[in-house]
């Protein structure tokens, strides 16, 4: 009955005008934003059926935080036609703009995937026709449809299922990859070219993150040891990151001559098309860990702290690793670096490596040599 309501409410809104548009807020961080791709995939091909229907196309519109709506800031049109990007930190959503802009042209449907108050009380100020929200923060009396989106003991990602069946009538998530034909970020392989790709097989090294406890201690010593067995195997190295990774990123790179430095030198958009042209990415427990397996490329996730079950990266060819919890071997010498005792202290690079190359093995049926 309530995935009847949704449709009815759509359609209904859909003849009501001829330039329809969609607007879905994204969470703030980066990995809850893939997440939420497979849910986002399967409702707009759904919609966009139904308005095509109607003989109309939808406009749709991606809402969010400076990172979690920065994945679709260089998107295709057809795909994401707008990225409205907020200030983050002290600078909130303006909810009295948003108010105008609907009121002159409002949306069919407003959909709020994050704890967002002020944008859902605009879109109900506004009068949206169809308004869809998490009702962890108290607010479900904004919405027609609600779900709950935390502390739920599944995968976040099919914490959106309960919502796609009343939008769709169906709660079939479908996966999609993150590739530069929609997403964009094309502009990553020219700055590619710039910091010396010579045109091989390459692969993505994603090292930084503000969790401490997800980092892969001795950094150093741990990464430049897995960089110096890729370019062993013929392999040329990217490192990638943000812009509070730059120290760290210069560091690596000067620990091993020879691998391609772009930390804090592409967008989002341009890291995640570098990734999906990779023989193969590892990456610690980040953004761009989910970006990576968002790809469909091979990936291992360096995991030390993270619940597992909850939060590994999706995609056809991705691997979360852990060590031992404890020391099963001799202990090793750190030469004075930090340390932190987590669970990825004890993975070393050469078990990283191997993995990676089981990943490419699997997928393809056979090794592909550099």
């Amino acid at each position: 009955m309530a995935a009847q309501q949704g449709l009815e409410r759509l359609r209904a809104a859909l003849q009501t005008t001829d330039h329809p548009e969609v607007w879905i807020r994204f969470p703030r961080q980066l990995g809850d934003v893939i997440f939420a791709i497979p849910f986002f995939h399967a409702l707009q091909r759904n919609w966009n059926a139904e308005a095509a229907a109607q003989g109309k196309a939808i406009r749709w519109v991606a809402v969010g935080h400076a990172i979690g709506a920065a994945i679709f800031s260089e998107a295709h049109p057809e795909f994401i036609a707008e990225s409205v990007i907020e200030g983050g930190g002290q600078q909130k959503p303006d909810p009295w703009a948003l108010i105008r802009r609907w009121r002159t042209q409002p949306p069919v449907a407003f959909i709020n995937l994050s704890q967002s108050a002020r944008l859902a009380f605009a879109a109900w100020m506004a009068g949206v026709p169809l308004r869809a929200g998490d009702n962890n923060n108290h607010l479900s009396f904004l919405y027609h449809h609600t779900f709950t989106y935390r502390d739920l003991p599944i995968h976040i990602v099919r914490r959106f299922e309960p919502l796609l069946e009343q939008l769709t009538g169906s709660p079939r998530l479908e996966w999609m990859p993150l590739r530069p034909e929609q997403f964009g970020g094309q502009g990553g392989f020219a700055k590619l070219q710039e910091a010396g790709w010579l045109g091989g097989r390459y692969v993505t090294l994603a090292f930084g993150t503000r969790g401490h406890n997800k980092r892969w201690f001795p950094e150093v010593s741990q990464w430049s040891g897995l960089a110096r067995i890729a370019l062993e195997q013929g392999f040329e190295v990217i490192w990638l990151g943000g812009p509070d990774e730059v120290e760290l990123g210069n560091r690596l790179a000067a620990a091993v001559p020879g691998t391609l430095n772009l930390t804090g030198r592409t967008t989002i958009p341009e890291a995640c098309a570098i990734q999906s042209r990779a023989w193969g990415n590892v990456a610690v427990d980040t953004g761009l860990a989910h970006t990576a397996a968002g790809t469909g490329q091979p990936t291992v996730t360096i995991n030390g702290a993270s619940p597992e079950q909850l939060i590994n990266a999706l995609g056809p060819r991705a691997l979360s690793v852990r060590g031992p919890c404890i020391d099963v071997a001799a202990s090793q010498a750190y030469g004075g670096e930090e340390i932190m005792d987590t669970t990825a202290l004890r993975l070393t690079p050469q078990r990283v490596w191997n993995l990676l190359v089981g990943l490419v093995v699997d997928g393809e049926g056979r090794l592909l040599k550099a």
